[in-house]
């Protein structure tokens, strides 16, 4: 400051108004610069991210709604289903129980490896059954032993 005042002094009452008004611009613009438009826009990015977080949302819970309106899985239905393609295949099951709502669990003593694969494609992609466990041995025969957890795809 001992080295601004002298300067100062040395101004006329109009020059010290002048360079007054530049300061208090230049502070007008600084503030303006640094700390008004970042703020603007953080704000505005906010209200857009605010903005698509609230359509997610809203489809999360349209999705959820429409999760909860559906109908439970019937056990009867994937039995159903799979007797008619054993019975279509000319298949007899071993085993053949509901293991829950929508699953079924199903052996078949004796199948080639070949049909057995086939037929549990055929499941998956006619008759919307999915397979979620499948295992098969073999039998002193060459054939296979199999068992099998289906459930509905819906």
């Amino acid at each position: 400051m001992a080295m601004f005042s002298p300067w100062w002094a040395q101004r006329t009452g109009r020059e010290r108004v002048l360079v007054s008004l530049m300061l208090v611009l230049l502070a007008a613009l600084l503030f303006w610069l640094l700390l008004v438009r970042p703020l603007a826009a953080a704000r505005a990015t906010a209200q857009a991210d605010a903005a698509a977080a609230s359509t997610r949302l809203a489809q999360g819970q349209g999705l959820a709604a429409a999760i909860k309106a559906r109908p439970a899985a019937n056990p009867a239905a994937v039995i159903d289903v799979l007797n008619r393609g054993l019975a279509d295949a000319g298949l007899q099951p071993a085993r053949l129980e509901a293991q829950g709502p929508g699953q079924a669990s199903l052996d078949i003593a004796a199948i080639n490896g070949r049909l057995l694969i086939g037929w549990a494609t055929a499941l998956e992609q006619n008759d919307g059954l999915v397979i979620e466990q499948l295992e098969a041995t073999r039998n002193p025969d060459q054939s296979v032993r199999a068992r099998l957890l289906v459930r509905s795809a819906q």
